[in-house]
């Protein structure tokens, strides 16, 4: 029985062993395990493009960008054609080259409308990387107390989220000293949320989060999370797509999803949601998340079981050494001799 039982452990921590080997040479998003990191979840996401961006579907969705003059659709769609060496037709490459090359132009007017009226501005990528240079500088804040005093003062309906981000936003700057600098990604989330709020870039379930938030006794302890999710994809993607990518997050816990989303894809990330779409995208990241637990488990049970047959061996070992040896005897006993007279 002792030697069924040892063949029966033998057999699976083996079997375990291979299981565990198979899972995190399939699963990427174990690959911190194995000195791969992120790269290899960036990989299967970027496979996950690859595979849905046909050419008939880059066709159809550029078509549709030029149609609607998103020259930023239009943008990452002729980038991604061109990583993946797509032909595209040549009077849709020429319509496309010559939307981008006019785009330029365009774009800084639009860029002056957005600085003017972020209510006006015609998309969300120009609203963050025109106005929020600005709307960060202490300058910002005060215009938007301006702005919310002088509705008061007229009698109109002031927004209280709008001031009371602006006043955080000046608080964290003002302590950026006392805090040595850590106050400032604060300082950005509320800014940040402030013109997202302005450009209707927040979806419902952000806007209660944020009126909560805002209305706490620690409004800059409940923005922390938000914080760090916004700086995880500001740092991750870019500034520009920052309130894209937040209009997307139906409460602060989706935007946590999606900033580990970007922290895989990095520069891609609109790309991926794009292509991917919101549900499909933070999909695939669940599956890779659930192997990497479910890897870390089985290497959980693996040293586990090695502990135990190691301790099994130094437990035989101390017994044989403090076992008595059979072959070893001991010397017979001094037999008395009588002596006579």
């Amino acid at each position: 029985m002792r030697r069924l039982a040892r063949l029966t452990l033998l057999i699976w921590s083996l079997a375990t062993v291979a299981v565990t080997g198979w899972v995190l040479s399939q699963n990427p998003f174990a690959a911190p395990l194995v000195d791969r990191g992120l790269d290899q979840a960036r990989a299967a996401l970027m496979r996950a493009v690859a595979d849905r961006a046909t050419p008939d579907w880059l066709i159809t969705r550029l078509t549709a960008a030029l149609d609607a003059g998103d020259r930023q659709q239009v943008q990452m769609l002729m980038d991604l054609a061109r990583d993946q060496g797509t032909p595209l037709p040549p009077d849709l490459r020429a319509r496309a080259d010559a939307a981008l090359a006019v785009g330029m132009l365009d774009t800084l007017s639009d860029c002056g409308t957005c600085m003017r009226d972020v209510t006006a501005c015609p998309s969300l990528s120009l609203v963050a990387a025109c106005t929020l240079p600005f709307e960060l500088s202490p300058a910002g804040d005060a215009a938007a107390l301006i702005r919310q005093g002088g509705t008061w003062a007229t009698g109109g309906d002031p927004d209280g989220i709008e001031a009371a981000l602006a006043t955080l936003g000046l608080a964290a700057t003002a302590s950026t000293l006392i805090t040595a600098g850590s106050s400032l990604s604060i300082k950005g989330a509320a800014t940040t949320l402030r013109v997202a709020r302005r450009a209707d870039a927040l979806s419902p379930g952000m806007t209660r989060a944020l009126s909560a938030a805002a209305r706490s006794p620690a409004p800059a302890q409940a923005l922390s999370g938000i914080a760090g999710d916004l700086r995880t994809i500001g740092r991750q993607a870019s500034v520009p797509e920052l309130l894209p990518i937040l209009r997307l997050a139906d409460d602060p816990d989706d935007l946590r999803r999606l900033a580990r989303l970007s922290e895989a894809a990095g520069p891609d990330t609109t790309r991926v949601l794009t292509v991917l779409g919101k549900s499909d995208s933070l999909r695939l990241m669940r599956r890779l998340a659930d192997a990497a637990m479910a890897a870390a488990a089985l290497i959980a049970l693996v040293l586990g079981q090695m502990a135990a047959l190691l301790g099994a061996g130094i437990q035989m070992a101390l017994r044989r050494g403090l076992r008595p040896n059979p072959a070893r005897r001991m010397p017979p006993p001094l037999r008395s001799v009588a002596f006579g007279g």
